[in-house]
């Protein structure tokens, strides 16, 4: 399968009948068009792709709850989607350990590989910093208020001069309300979510 490519916001903000919406089952079970990896729960249809959850979020800075679920970074040594690929790992592998899979979090127990993760995870979150500098911002809101006067100018913001801005996941996602990401990464893992909430009776948290 060729990948599709992916750009912050564009899909989005482009067309307003463009919906990021959960996908059925059975398509949940299929290859996200832009990472190449299964799209799991909550996948998201974009246009006429499939998208996982992290590559669906950058396509949807418009969602109600998108600062919560991402953060903007400048991160030009690696692509939108090589970025996913590796935060995505980097949760399953905390959620194998039992730790939380939140970027700001630290670990229960720190030492190994734990430490590692989370060092990780800091190290792409303070990329931050950079964005604040150049954009003034790191919040994906933000960017996505600012696309949508540009589009309603009539620029393509697909011509725009991305460089090397990326949308960090934080390890949530809400519906409803609620945060489902420990789901997401639990059908990630192919685990029944059943069995995962019984591992966890907090998989799924209500908005702080």
């Amino acid at each position: 399968m060729k990948l599709k490519s992916l750009t912050i916001g564009v899909e989005s903000q482009a067309s307003q009948h463009v919906a990021a919406v959960a996908v059925p089952e059975d398509i949940a079970g299929r290859l996200c068009h832009f990472c190449g990896l299964m799209a799991g729960l909550h996948g998201m249809r974009i246009s006429q792709s499939i998208a996982c959850v992290l590559c669906g979020l950058a396509q949807s800075l418009h969602r109600a709850t998108i600062d919560e679920e991402v953060r903007l970074i400048w991160l030009p040594e690696m692509s939108q989607p090589a970025l996913n690929v590796l935060v995505r790992q980097i949760h399953i592998d905390l959620q194998v350990l039992g730790e939380s899979v939140f970027c700001d979090d630290n670990p229960s127990h720190p030492g190994g590989m734990r430490t590692a993760l989370y060092t990780g995870q800091r190290i792409l979150r303070e990329r931050s910093d950079a964005i604040v500098e150049k954009l003034g911002s790191s919040r994906a809101s933000d960017l996505a208020d600012a696309l949508t006067v540009l589009s309603n100018r009539h620029v393509d913001v697909r011509n725009l001069p991305w460089g090397g801005l990326r949308a960090f996941p934080t390890g949530r996602f809400f519906v409803g309300g609620l945060n489902v990401y420990d789901e997401i990464v639990a059908s990630w893992r192919g685990l029944p979510i059943d069995a995962k909430a019984a591992e966890s009776p907090n998989l799924v948290k209500e908005v702080a």
